[in-house]
């Protein structure tokens, strides 16, 4: 045989096993990569934490308020809308109307007053209703009457919208400059113009917690304040 092509061959089924080599490790590496691209990058997993984290934020404080119903949150929402209800009942049906609290209780009630208009300030005219009448040309008195007071509950003065505050609140109070904190009632009167009492209600809760909700007595809207600092006096 030539040696020539003895050194052939040799050669030639040395680079016969290297493509074999090679051809045998060609699958692995493909199988590899297949594997890497299918993987979640750095970036995704960070957007799905991220809005994991939005979620639970959002999420934590009602489920919170569903577990704990004599949360401070709700007390506050409950005392500020029987505020509110009652600022609105006094002036839709133009009667006054008084927000009944007991402190002793926990209790918010609503109770339909007379429809006498409010006290003057102090130092203020007061006139008759014959000293208001306002004639027209032809000597009639221009004014709409006055719209007739609603009832409910079988009349005038009867509770209609009860709020009881969990056992776990302290409820101390004043009303135009008045403690009413040991009091077994107090009254606060919203009138059919829109204004109301002076009052201030400050709710503490079992944990020492405190929020202070007050009226604004020209506006008769309700207020709540959180720092202590700035409460306002009873």
């Amino acid at each position: 045989m030539n040696p020539n092509a003895a050194r052939r061959c040799e050669r030639g089924g040395t680079c016969c096993e290297l493509r074999v080599a090679c051809s045998n490790q060609r699958p692995h590496a493909t199988r590899n990569t297949q594997h890497i691209s299918r993987a979640f990058t750095l970036i995704e997993i960070m957007v799905v934490v991220a809005i994991m984290a939005i979620v639970m934020t959002l999420a934590i404080p009602m489920i919170y308020q569903q577990l704990h119903p004599e949360s401070m949150r709700k007390a506050v929402n409950d005392v500020m809308e029987a505020c509110s209800h009652a600022r609105a009942r006094a002036i839709l049906d133009g009667v006054q109307v008084d927000l009944v609290i007991r402190p002793a209780d926990r209790q918010f009630d609503l109770s339909v007053g007379s429809s006498a208009p409010p006290p003057p300030p102090p130092g203020a005219l007061s006139l008759s209703a014959d000293q208001m009448f306002s004639p027209d040309v032809a000597g009639n008195d221009w004014r709409a009457a006055p719209r007739p007071a609603a009832k409910r509950g079988g009349g005038d003065g009867d509770s209609f919208f009860p709020v009881k505050l969990s056992d776990k609140f302290v409820i101390a109070m004043g009303i135009n400059g008045e403690d009413y904190s040991d009091d077994e009632e107090g009254r606060v009167r919203f009138y059919p113009n829109g204004t109301s009492d002076e009052c201030s209600i400050v709710l503490i809760s079992s944990t020492g917690e405190k929020r202070n909700i007050y009226l604004e007595v020209v506006t008769a809207l309700a207020d709540v304040e959180s720092d202590e600092t700035k409460f306002k006096a009873r």
